[in-house]
């Protein structure tokens, strides 16, 4: 009886998934645990739509449009970005974990700066020519971020629609340099595996 060859299997195929099962274990390490989402008292009423499997799944598309819902939601003032990027991944199907992590990427540090350089956005879309306006000095602590709310409302109101224009620029183009960016990442970590395996010389039987 005569095997073919394709019966054999080849030392240098190795399964597509055996090459992204390392990043995936990465990110389930590094992403926030879907039993503390789905535990979370601020998403309690979400709780039979947030079974869905795919919602949780370390697909490389569904990761990069995770991280894509929570750059835009991100740029979202007030304490509800993760709470939206969850509401919005939901019927996306995108990664409920990376849209809720890539939102900390704006922080008493930074939220500042990104909305000055999106209200500079608006004012070049806009031809708007007025001064800029500084934000209320804040203290870097729980109670002084906490008083400050109301000036720091004040202040993105008196940037009126120059600043919603370049946010809603802003948002769009983040959002859509994270999904590029991890589809790109996501394939390099691959091709870079398989090559790796593939540049190992294969281990010979010792002859008896």
């Amino acid at each position: 009886m005569t095997t073919r060859r394709a019966d054999y299997p080849q030392n240098n195929e190795r399964p597509r998934h055996s090459l992204t099962n390392p990043l995936k274990k990465y990110l389930k390490h590094k992403l926030p645990r879907p039993e503390s989402i789905i535990d979370s008292r601020y998403l309690q009423f979400m709780r039979p739509w947030l079974a869905h499997p795919r919602l949780w799944h370390m697909h490389r598309r569904a990761v990069a449009l995770g991280v894509a819902i929570g750059l835009m939601t991100g740029l979202i003032p007030g304490p509800i970005q993760m709470l939206l990027a969850a509401l919005i991944a939901i019927p996306l199907r995108a990664n409920i974990p990376a849209a809720m992590f890539a939102t900390l990427y704006t922080n008493p540090l930074t939220f500042v700066p990104l909305y000055l350089l999106a209200y500079q956005i608006g004012s070049q879309v806009t031809g708007h020519q007025g001064p800029v306006i500084l934000p209320p000095d804040l203290s870097f602590s729980v109670s002084g971020l906490w008083n400050a709310i109301p000036e720091l409302f004040h202040w993105f109101v008196s940037l009126g629609d120059t600043l919603l224009i370049g946010l809603a620029i802003q948002a769009s183009l983040t959002a859509v340099a994270g999904y590029i960016a991890t589809l790109i990442i996501w394939r390099i970590v691959v091709t870079r595996r398989w090559r790796g395996r593939h540049a190992k010389p294969p281990i010979l039987p010792d002859n008896p």
